[in-house]
């Protein structure tokens, strides 16, 4: 069986300066930390074995999916989006964070050295499901989609503990929405939702008359936390971020899945078409252990990894 998404890998500028961000803004702590190992730089995230870093992985207490892993390396570069200006482009683009408070969260947002690109906005998304929403940058300019849930009884998410959650959702740019909900059904997510927002232009600063095809996908049997978010800007397309989504860059670099059999979900992937990243390597990970992992692509070019404990 493949999870949700257990954790998110994001390239930083300053390790400390973005461990202290997100554990003040989010109440969040370091699950575990160490050395980045040459073999994760080249296979998992397209570096070169030169490349020298450390990784601290974060996430709330006592969460186990929907987690953070910051990398930083001694050459970093700046954010491979750039301003977002060309925010249609394809791949890997923000995290989602849910939070009981939307407006004080904020203030430590900014007070932690992050700032806002578009405030709260309120939309419905289903009929038991609604939003404060705001887009924001944390302190390497990587996007942030911070939100106060509004749900009724009988949707998924109404369970909530009250606090700031791991990664609700890793959100990809995709050229066709359908064709990327068709590939990771294939990996066992079903859809959660699946809806044209429309008059979303202004929060997402986009041209007039862009819609926007948004499918939340999770796993069924996980909970609310490490879900994915495809998002397609219908008529206005954009290009791969691929070559630019590697080790050393800021930004969100991959997405990793946990499966209890590796050979057979990397038979599978063959199955469908999947391209390789890189060789499969056995590593020692920060918060997981010891592990067999692989790099992949997905159908628009956003970086996956799938792993198994040893």
């Amino acid at each position: 069986m493949i999870s949700e998404i257990k954790v998110s890998t994001v390239g930083v500028t300053d390790l400390a300066a973005a461990v202290a961000f997100y554990c003040d803004t989010f109440d969040y702590v370091v699950h575990g930390e160490g050395p980045i190992r040459p073999e994760e730089t080249v296979q998992l995230w397209g570096g070169s074995p030169d490349q020298r870093g450390r990784q601290a992985v974060l996430g709330p207490d006592g969460t186990s999916s929907g987690l953070l892993r910051l990398v930083a390396y001694e050459a970093a570069t700046p954010i491979y989006w750039g301003d977002y200006s060309s925010l249609e482009d394809y791949g890997h683009y923000a995290l989602n964070i849910r939070v009981p408070e939307l407006t004080s969260t904020l203030s430590t947002l900014a007070a932690s050295g992050g700032r806002t690109r578009s405030g709260p906005t309120h939309w419905t998304v289903t009929d038991d499901l609604s939003a404060w929403d705001s887009l924001n940058y944390g302190p390497d300019g990587v996007l942030l989609d911070v939100f106060q849930l509004e749900t009724k009884p009988s949707h998924p998410l109404h369970a909530y503990d009250g606090r700031a959650t791991g990664l609700q959702t890793v959100c990809i740019h995709s050229s066709d929405a359908r064709r990327s909900a068709r590939f990771y059904a294939a990996l066992g997510l079903r859809p959660m939702y699946d809806k044209l927002l429309e008059s979303m232009e202004g929060f997402f600063h986009l041209p007039d008359g862009t819609g926007l095809h948004n499918i939340n996908m999770m796993n069924p049997e996980a909970s609310g936390l490490g879900r994915l978010e495809i998002a397609q800007y219908v008529g206005f397309p954009g290009r791969s971020q691929r070559d630019r989504a590697v080790a050393g860059a800021a930004g969100v670099l991959s997405a990793s899945f946990e499966t209890d059999d590796l050979d057979a979900t990397t038979l599978l992937l063959r199955a469908i078409g999947t391209e390789p990243s890189g060789e499969e390597i056995i590593v020692d990970q920060p918060a997981f252990g010891r592990v067999r992992v692989s790099g992949w692509f997905g159908p628009d070019d956003e970086r996956l990894e799938f792993f198994e404990r040893l």
